[in-house]
Parts: structure tokens; C-alpha cells; sequence
């Protein structure tokens, strides 16, 4: 029997300064995108709706693009939504709209109680540059929360760039809270660890006895490959069967690969792909299965792991820099398997079925146990609305900060300006790097807006450029400027000399890399020094 041991537990902490009595307050969310299937979503919700069920006016801005509609669980929660918006992702600068519907918001919650909305913007460089723009004209207005949802090196960058605007950082987990005081250190004292909540039933639910029935497993999530990985959904599902390993296999969820999983699970008869489901019909999924899956490369904190945990359902995750191991304390509340972020589908696959099969299945019931009393005790809605509360507080008694007139608010770049995820200098460091290599043949290293930034220096430079190389399998077979779009594996076959990472944001985890690149018989090129993250981004000024 495996007992409670609170000893080996991970420490959450709930770092803050230490704040003043409570006075009314409020929060608003902003969600530019991802309003049906996201983590990010799903603790929005449940923060809004616990800060009203305590008197506190708080609420969600939203986008939809045109034919997509407010999910229903989202809708009472909204108190500003553009409509028929363009995609946050194709802006180019132009953030009138977003200003327009953003300042609305504030003025009206900030009428409420007089006292500064505390804003947090979210998923992409733009949310927050509305923010910034609203803060030049507006700054007694609002605080700025700055939520790091993930260690994606995107979001860490965007944090970085609105710096002189936060009044708070909020890391999702402990590797997080590590990573936000090591590039943000100016703001340690206004930084605030606050894991993700879920909603935790008083009891774990009662299940099925597993004796003389099938495993049951679940998948709930977003079905994409860059993040999450689900192509080794169905290798799982093949391997499980291929070994007699009896089982019932669901995955719940939507995303840009659902129809692809659901034609390589064709012969496969225990794995369902069930589709999108609201999230009160997720929980009986949950309290059906024994086991939970992510195969994810990358997590902040897994709302949907947490959700999992709180209906005692098992989690077995790919081990990844945060999230999962503030949770996951090995044969107690989880396992996790080691699988880096370039390891092939079918290895990932059979590390996650030796995991499946490995666990005792008379030990569930006291899994299911342990599970639950975590995230009852970490992760339930109240303690998380007791950390919002403070961190509001703590913003309110910071002073006005607005954005630096001198530096463009916009994330993306308006015309022929850089993205904000180029440097101004970009172009010129690909241009002498190409030129030292000439007659090489060479393979530019991420297909992102920095490689689009640059395009005419590359163009121009005396090599033969092979191709770009991208760690999204969904990008292999499409083409960028003119040139075909390859996965890393596929290297060794494009006879190539060089290859030369086009990425500021993602450098120094591609050089991480380095030795496994140039094992495939190329040589690995940076344009950047080394710990450059952030110091490029405010010498861009206005366009």
C-alpha cells in the first residue's frame, strides 16, 4: 500500500510582499484567443467566477473572429468582446480596435469602485500592447498583471518586453517562479507565485472496482502537435493492444489534428476520439477513467493534469522543465517518463505504456486518494482566489507606470518594421553570418516572423539555402519565402554544410541542441550573444 507521505511532497509557495487590509477589488482577463479548448481559458473562468461569488466585480474581454461564437460557460463571465475581430495573430501593429474595446472595459469597472483595475493580458504580444497603449493616455486607470502561463520562451520574451509597465509577474508554477525572478529581477519583489486552481470535490468519486475490467484511460486537451504531442495518441493505443494489455482508451478534446488521429486509429477498437465536450461533462471522463495521459514537450502548469488530479484520476506525463513536477511525487500522485523534445513518436509511445503497465492496480483506490487530497490542498478554487485578492492589493498600492512614449506599443510591427520578436539588428547579423559562408549550403534553423523579418538577407547572401528546418511536424512539407519547410530528422538527407538558427526567441534552446544537430554531420550557427533575452526588444522605437 502506497501511504500518504506529505514529507516527500513539492512545496507550493505563494510568494508576495506582504500587503495592506483588503479593499475592494477588481479584475479584468483578457482573452485574445484558444475560448474553447485551453488551460489558460479554463483558469480565467474559474477565477472570474470565484472573485464575483465573493462580491468582487471582475470579468473576461474576449475575441471571436467571424463565425465564432462566446462558448456558453464563457458568456455570463464576458464584459467586453470584440466581435468578428481579426485574428490577434494578424494585426501588423494596428491595435485601435483592441484599444477601443479594452479601455471601455476598464472605464466602466473602474467606475465601480474608483480604485485601478488590475488587467492581466494574455496569449500573444498584442493583448499586452493594447494594454501598453492604454497606459501612455490612462495610466491611474489600471495595473498590469503579468500571468506566465508557460516556459515557452515566447511568453517569457513578451513579459520581458512589457516590463516597465507590470506592476506584477505571476508564474503558474515553481520553475517558472525561477525563470521570472532570473530574467525579470528587477520585479522579484513584485512577483507572485500562484499555481493554477480546479474545482475539488469534497470526496474522491467512487469508481468501478478495476478487478475483471479494462484499465481505463483518458486523454482531455487540446489535439495539436507542437505543444501536446498527440500524434503518440494513437501509437499508445497500437502498443496497448500490440502487448494484450486490456484497456479503454478516450480522448477528449478538439484541435487542428483531430480528423489526422482519428484516420490512424482506423482498426483500433479500444481508443474514442470523443470530440469537444463543455467542461462539466470533462469531469465525468475524469471520474470514469483510472488513468490520465499528456505526452506534452512543454507545460506551464497542466490545468488539465490539476483537474485530473482532483477527480482522483492517475496522471502518467512526459517529464517536462515546470508544471507537472510541482504535482507529480513518483508512485504517490503520478509518474512521469522521460521524453526530450525531439525523441520519435513510437519511443515516447512505448516509455508511456511500460509506465501504464507498471502500475498496480490494486494500489488505484489509494492513487485516486493521494491525488485528490493534493489538489484539494494546493489547487482548489478558494486558496487561489485568497492569492488573487492579495496580489490585487499589492498592485493597487504601486504607482502609476506608463508605457515609455519613445518605445512602439504594438507587439507586431506595422509596414516594413520587425516584429517584436526581432531584433533591430537582425537583419544585418544574418546577412554577415550568411556572407562568411559563402558557396556553403546552408539550412536556416525556425520558420517564425524572425526568419519573414529577415528574408531579404537571406535572399541576398552568396550561399544555397537547402530549406528551413522546424520543430512543428505540422509545418514539414509546407514552404516559408520560397523555401520548403523540413523536420530536424530530416537533416541528414538535405546535404547541407551549415545550418544557421533565424530565432532570437528560441536561440539558446536550438543551441541547446547543438551537439545533437551537428551529430547529423552540419554545423550549428547563432546570430545572437549568449544571454541576450529581453535587452533587444526596448531599443525599438517607434515606426
Amino acid at each position: 500500500m502506497v501511504h500518504w507521505a506529505p514529507e516527500l511532497w513539492p512545496c507550493v509557495l505563494y510568494d508576495h510582499p506582504s500587503s495592506p487590509q483588503r479593499r475592494e477589488s477588481e479584475l479584468l482577463i483578457i482573452l485574445p484567443d484558444h475560448l474553447r479548448v485551453s488551460g489558460i481559458t479554463t483558469w480565467a473562468m474559474h477565477a472570474i467566477r470565484g472573485l464575483r461569488e465573493r462580491g468582487i466585480p471582475s470579468g473576461l474581454v474576449v475575441h471571436t473572429q467571424p463565425g465564432e461564437e462566446i462558448p456558453d460557460f464563457l458568456a455570463p463571465l464576458v464584459v467586453g468582446h470584440l466581435r468578428n475581430a481579426v485574428s490577434i495573430h494578424r494585426l501588423h501593429g494596428q491595435l485601435d480596435e483592441l484599444v477601443e474595446v479594452y479601455l471601455k472595459s476598464i472605464r466602466e469597472m473602474y467606475a465601480q469602485t474608483g480604485e485601478p483595475v488590475v488587467v492581466s493580458p494574455n496569449l500573444h504580444g498584442d493583448c499586452y500592447g493594447a494594454v501598453a497603449q492604454i497606459s501612455q493616455e490612462h495610466p491611474e486607470l489600471i495595473r498590469v498583471a503579468s500571468w506566465i502561463h508557460s516556459d515557452n520562451e515566447y511568453d517569457i520574451a513578451v513579459a520581458k518586453r512589457y516590463e516597465p509597465m507590470l506592476h506584477a509577474v505571476v508564474p503558474v508554477s515553481r520553475e517558472l517562479l525561477g525563470i521570472a525572478n532570473r530574467v525579470l529581477p528587477a520585479r522579484r519583489d513584485e512577483t507572485h507565485h500562484i499555481p493554477y486552481c480546479v474545482e475539488v470535490p469534497d470526496r474522491v468519486p467512487a469508481r468501478e472496482p478495476i478487478d475483471g475490467r479494462p484499465v481505463r484511460i483518458v486523454y482531455t486537451g487540446r489535439l495539436e502537435d507542437h505543444q501536446k504531442r498527440a500524434g503518440v495518441l494513437p501509437l499508445m493505443a497500437r502498443i496497448l493492444e500490440q502487448r494484450g494489455i486490456e484497456h479503454e482508451f478516450k480522448v477528449v478534446g478538439d484541435g487542428p489534428l483531430i480528423d489526422e488521429l482519428r484516420n490512424q486509429s482506423r482498426g483500433l477498437c479500444h481508443i474514442d476520439f470523443v470530440g469537444s465536450v463543455p467542461p462539466s461533462e470533462v469531469r465525468g471522463y475524469l471520474q470514469w477513467a483510472d488513468l490520465w495521459v499528456l505526452t506534452s514537450r512543454y507545460e506551464g502548469q497542466s490545468v488539465a493534469m490539476l483537474e485530473a488530479l482532483s477527480q482522483g484520476c492517475f496522471p502518467i506525463v512526459t517529464r517536462v522543465r515546470s508544471g507537472a513536477q510541482d504535482a507529480v511525487v513518483e508512485g504517490q500522485t503520478g509518474i512521469s517518463v522521460e521524453a526530450d523534445w525531439n525523441m520519435p513518436y513510437e519511443e515516447i509511445a512505448e516509455r508511456m505504456v511500460d509506465a501504464i503497465a507498471g502500475v498496480p492496480t490494486n494500489e488505484l483506490p489509494q492513487y485516486a486518494n493521494n491525488a485528490h487530497r493534493l489538489a484539494g490542498e494546493r489547487h482548489s478554487v478558494p486558496v487561489h482566489i485568497d492569492a488573487i485578492e492579495r496580489l490585487i492589493v499589492c498592485c493597487r498600492s504601486l504607482p502609476d507606470r506608463a508605457w515609455p512614449d519613445s518605445i512602439r506599443a504594438s507587439y507586431s510591427a506595422p509596414g516594413t518594421g520587425l516584429d517584436g520578436s526581432t531584433p533591430p539588428d537582425a537583419a544585418r547579423r544574418m546577412l554577415e553570418l550568411l556572407t562568411s559562408l559563402a558557396g556553403s549550403r546552408v539550412l536556416i534553423y525556425c520558420s517564425g516572423q524572425h526568419t519573414i523579418d529577415v528574408c531579404r538577407a537571406i535572399q541576398a547572401a552568396p550561399v544555397e539555402v537547402v530549406g528551413i528546418i522546424d520543430d512543428d511536424p505540422a509545418r514539414k512539407g509546407t514552404s516559408l519565402i520560397g523555401y520548403p519547410i523540413y523536420t530536424s530528422e530530416q537533416i541528414p538527407e538535405l546535404d547541407a554544410s551549415d545550418v544557421v538558427i533565424s530565432s532570437w526567441i528560441y536561440e539558446d534552446t536550438i543551441w541547446g541542441r547543438k551537439d545533437k544537430i551537428e551529430s547529423k554531420g552540419v554545423r550549428l550557427h547563432r546570430l545572437y550573444p549568449v544571454e541576450t533575452c529581453g535587452t533587444h526588444q526596448l531599443a525599438q522605437g517607434k515606426d
